[in-house]
């Protein structure tokens, strides 16, 4: 994929439309499009690079538990009942809590009802976060498939092009189908699913049956603050990588919260998964060996100015960890 200078960039940002090998993107600030080649006859990962507008900001004035609270905010009119949001921490007293976010589907009044316990990992009373829904799946490829993709027209969801989101014990499956009396988006078990969330953190497999390559073209506003996400032990995970153009392993940050190798093996250290475009993946580690610091590709060669695919596997051989992905310094000024 081809490397991306901080000029080109800022042009971008301003409309300019850039070329990649198997992705493109161009974009108006802070919003734009991302055009993702689906490639035919196979599986493609993709990371959802731009995302829903911020749909409420405020500050925490109670926290307990699993339980935040904004008098500021009434969250049964200010939110859609039925979606999927994403809290985002964005300014909070211990600072390691920036850029966690969390999936919130529960809320009622002025008190929102998070999975995780934040109060446990520092979060105060007032920490200031945001909130904006999840994608779903008719966002992303039109409540009437217009992106495209195969459907079925005898609701099989073994003929149609399929798409795989992680779940946390395996994917969740999705297919279009155009059969009268039964049109829409399904789950492979044949449950409705035209609202089905796809949040921003998860990377997503387009499993491309049809003969013929498929751009897809995603639209949204652009993230300029860290992220942190959650990364299962001894797992594969599959992540967005959030920041759509600019970002290389180099300046990911990840290296801060994955496992080095001390001996130069990368057998030993967390792995990067990247798309090479041919349906197989190049692999990545970070050495902290002296005299070999930094990010390499699994044949030794220097990898810190690669430039980051949409959507990554990490491959994390230790204890569950949150990962924090930082922007590229050029977009502070967003």
């Amino acid at each position: 994929m081809k490397h991306i200078t901080i000029t080109t960039l800022a042009a971008m940002l301003l409309g300019t439309a850039g070329a990649f090998a198997v992705e493109s993107a161009a974009y108006t600030k802070p919003s734009g499009f991302v055009t993702h080649t689906l490639k035919a006859g196979q599986f493609n990962l993709i990371g959802l690079t731009l995302h829903q507008p911020i749909a409420v900001t405020g500050a925490f004035e109670t926290v307990s538990g699993t339980t935040l609270t904004d008098s500021d905010v009434n969250f049964d009119t200010a939110l859609t009942a039925g979606t999927t949001y994403i809290l985002e921490i964005i300014d909070a007293a211990d600072t390691s809590l920036n850029g966690t976010i969390q999936e919130v589907t529960d809320w009622s009044g002025n008190t929102i009802t998070t999975p995780q316990n934040l109060v446990t990992d520092g979060l105060a009373v007032g920490d200031k976060y945001q909130l904006r829904a999840a994608k779903t799946i008719s966002d992303i490829f039109g409540a009437t498939n217009i992106a495209g993709l195969q459907p079925t027209d005898e609701f099989k969801s073994d003929e149609a092009d399929v798409v795989f989101v992680p779940n946390g014990a395996g994917f969740d499956k999705y297919f279009y189908s155009n059969l009268t009396g039964a049109t829409g988006w399904f789950k492979s078990d044949f449950t409705a699913a035209d609202n089905a969330p796809l949040p921003y953190m998860d990377a997503i497999f387009v499993l491309r049956r049809a003969a013929t390559d498929l751009n897809l073209v995603v639209t949204g506003s652009v993230k300029t603050i860290q992220v942190t996400l959650a990364l299962g032990a001894g797992a594969f995970n599959y992540i967005t990588t959030v920041y759509p153009v600019g970002a290389t392993l180099g300046n990911s940050g990840l290296e801060a919260n994955l496992t080095a190798t001390d001996e130069f093996k990368a057998d030993e250290a967390d792995v990067v998964y990247m798309p090479n475009g041919s349906g197989g993946y190049n692999t990545y580690f970070y050495s902290d060996l002296t005299g070999a610091i930094g990010w390499f590709k699994s044949d030794f060669t220097d990898a810190t100015n690669v430039p980051m695919q949409t959507g990554i596997i990490i491959l994390r051989r230790g204890a569950a960890i949150n990962a924090t992905i930082t922007p590229p310094s050029s977009y502070s000024g967003l």
